[in-house]
């Protein structure tokens, strides 16, 4: 914003378990009759009350709302910025291919119930597997939780004791596996690959109590947010969506990835920039 000399008003709720807050919040900015408004929902549905009636563009970011609410509320989505999560979920099931040289068994820890990116990281998971001989044995959710993940991954590895690895579904979850499987004693024997690139779990990367994690960059999300604003203030015509950069970080590159955090470490696209300078 400051880049672009436009001012941004910027609103969170303390937890992302308080979607009632953020609505509360999001009520509050079109009170305001802003120019544009940049939103990322708890869920698919918790903001569509509350952007009713609003005329001005509504830039949907990281989590999509449900289109079929915001249509039938007559709130209108000028585009969606996020990541492509079954990608991102796909890359990590290649490099645990990889890891395991194609055979073995897994169990995978998704998020929330009723969550919709869960299942995306998940089912891409299940695609960049597919074709090898790693077989999923387990399935729980762990609220996107690091202690919840810790307990599960605990009776997971009871259960399974000759498990080769774990995918979550976000980095917390990981981490909190590899709690899990160092207190097993089972550090050297388990391969976990976690989804989201946090600064924790790069430490753990590079320490090796995780075996990778495919990072995602909600930085570039929330520039890209503020550049399609200002474009479709100028007249521009934005495309539907526009998938923010992934990139896998293991042992081998997480030196990088680190000391160009919360930027990504490789170059990427951003067509709305582009789209921006042909407005000027």
């Amino acid at each position: 914003a400051r880049r672009l000399d436009v001012q941004a008003s910027i609103r969170a709720p303390a937890t992302n378990s308080d979607p009632a807050g953020q609505a509360a919040d999001v009520r509050a900015l079109v009170a305001r009759r802003n120019d544009c408004y940049a939103v990322a929902p708890i869920s698919a549905t918790n903001l569509v009350a509350a952007l009713r009636g609003v005329s001005r563009p509504v830039v949907n970011v990281n989590s999509p709302i449900d289109r079929t609410a915001a249509q039938r509320a007559g709130v209108g989505i000028s585009i969606y910025i996020g990541t492509d999560d079954f990608a991102a979920g796909r890359l990590a099931g290649a490099r645990m291919a990889s890891l395991l040289q194609g055979a073995g068994d897994i169990a995978l820890v998704g998020g929330r119930v009723g969550s919709i990116l869960a299942p995306l990281r998940l089912g891409g998971f299940e695609r960049g597997i597919r074709g090898t001989r790693l077989r999923v044995v387990e399935r729980v959710n762990a609220d996107y939780e690091r202690t919840k993940a810790q307990i599960a991954a605990e009776q997971i590895l009871e259960d399974h004791p000759r498990l080769d690895g774990f995918f979550a579904a976000n980095d917390l979850m990981a981490l909190g596996v590899a709690d899990a499987v160092r207190a097993a004693g089972k550090a050297d024997d388990v391969a976990i690959i976690g989804l989201d690139g946090i600064p924790e779990a790069l430490d753990a990367v590079r320490a090796g109590s995780m075996s990778a994690t495919v990072s995602q960059y909600p930085y570039v999300m929330g520039q890209m947010a503020v550049e399609a604003c200002v474009a479709v203030t100028r007249g521009a015509r934005l495309p539907a969506r526009v998938d923010a950069p992934i990139a896998l970080v293991t042992k081998s590159n997480v030196a990088d990835a680190i000391a160009t955090f919360p930027k990504p470490f490789r170059p990427y696209s951003d067509p709305l920039r582009r789209l921006l300078r042909g407005r000027r």
